[in-house]
């Protein structure tokens, strides 16, 4: 399995993810927030299956970009994947004639732009050679980590959560994990926007990894770029084994 974190930066200065985008063996697409931006577009042409943590803008600012770049008049289309949240957020708030077209509709008129398929928490869909398994996460809207496996690794993809549970009971659960890409959004001095926003701070980092039973290569994502070298000198200080600062525009490779 691969998973390229693609980079949302532009400039000469260090990439950054400001955006969430992860392909996964070049088919797949976890969160749309900048693969509207990725070039060559026969990148983007290969993908045919996006799944969408939750409806939060970073997630989602990209897909209909996306949706219009790789458009073409045929019955093949994108499926887009979400919680009943993200689809009725799509729906109200994105393709509504006022910030996007209503591709939802016209891909009811004519040949489709895309499909919505609604998911659901700890029920496996199978994509592309991968079986993905949503996870109900903590945050402030409701949100989904996903678990992927396919012939030669299962991965975990945390983000965009408060201390949780339930998804590390199935991670632990799983054969041949080989990472965990977990979030760390704040400093540890901002605990308290951390607590608000529902997201993880170095320490709550090093919490949720406690609760992790089996080796596994730990990448931290969703590093917030206002405190982007604070949060990872508190990460790299806590001296965790197994753990990298996630690189964006890298492409990570599991056997």
């Amino acid at each position: 399995m691969k998973i390229t974190l693609v980079e949302s930066s532009v400039g000469h200065g260090p990439r950054q993810q400001i955006l969430a985008s992860y392909i996964v063996n070049d088919s797949i697409v976890i969160d749309a927030g900048s693969i509207g931006f990725v070039s060559p577009l026969d990148v983007q042409k290969q993908v045919k299956h996006v799944f969408i943590s939750h409806s939060h803008t970073d997630h989602l600012a990209s897909l209909p970009i996306f949706i219009d770049n790789v458009y073409v008049p045929s019955p093949e289309c994108p499926t887009v994947y979400g919680n009943a949240d993200v689809l009725d957020c799509l729906q109200k708030h994105v393709f509504n004639e006022r910030i996007w077209p209503d591709m939802i509709r016209l891909s009811g008129e004519e040949t489709p732009f895309l499909k919505l398929e609604e998911i659901h928490s700890e029920t496996t869909v199978e994509v592309g050679g991968v079986k993905i398994t949503p996870v109900a996460l903590d945050h402030i809207v409701p949100a989904l980590g996903f678990i992927l496996e396919d012939d030669e690794a299962t991965i975990a993809i945390v983000s965009d959560t408060n201390p949780t549970h339930r998804i590390w009971e199935v991670i632990n659960e799983q054969k041949n994990l080989q990472a965990v890409f977990l979030e760390s959004s704040f400093p540890n001095h901002m605990g308290w926007l951390a607590e608000k926003a529902m997201h993880l701070t170095p320490e709550m980092f090093a919490g949720e990894l406690k609760k992790l039973t089996q080796p596994a290569r730990i990448i931290a994502i969703h590093i917030k770029t206002a405190f982007d070298e604070q949060i990872k000198k508190e990460l790299t200080e806590l001296n965790l084994p197994n753990v990298e600062i996630g690189e964006p525009g890298k492409t990570y490779e599991f056997h």
